[in-house]
């Protein structure tokens, strides 16, 4: 009886962490979507502010590893907006917009189906914890019976 108890732990301990190396992945991912998730909000914020002001802007541009440059947008009609693979095109403020937020929607769907599985994952370690506990729990039990 005490090998069954035991088959039964080391199955629950293994897929413990499993679970365990999948809540931690999906942590990871949702934390990913979140940054990209802000950074469109940002991008929209200044396409926003683009559409509003009627003249030229002054921007600090990023040029990577926390250095900017001075620019002036004078062309406010068009943004350059990536598809993918590299590629960019040229839409009109409005459908630029448009897509960013589209895909922000998309990201915060893709983070809701995330958690919604993390949710299910962590329900499932702690009911594996439960299970954990109680088998051993009655190996320690069995163990001292058969010591007397």
């Amino acid at each position: 009886m005490l090998s069954t108890l035991e088959e039964q732990l080391n199955r629950a301990i293994g897929e413990l962490q499993i679970l365990d190396q999948l809540i931690n992945e999906v942590r990871s991912r949702v934390s990913t979507l979140q940054a990209i998730v802000a950074e469109h909000e940002g991008a929209l914020s200044f396409v926003e502010e683009l559409m509003k002001n009627q003249s030229s802007m002054k921007i600090l541009v990023p040029i990577g590893g926390g250095n900017y440059i001075h620019a002036e947008v004078t062309d406010r009609d068009k943004i350059e907006v990536s598809v993918g693979a590299g590629i960019v095109i040229t839409k009109t403020l409005q459908e630029g917009k448009e897509i960013i937020e589209k895909r922000r929607e998309n990201l915060i769907q893709a983070i809701q189906n995330y958690e919604q599985r993390l949710q299910q994952y962590l329900s499932r370690a702690e009911e594996l914890r439960r299970i954990i506990e109680a088998i051993s729990t009655k190996i320690k039990e069995g163990g001292l019976e058969s010591r007397r």
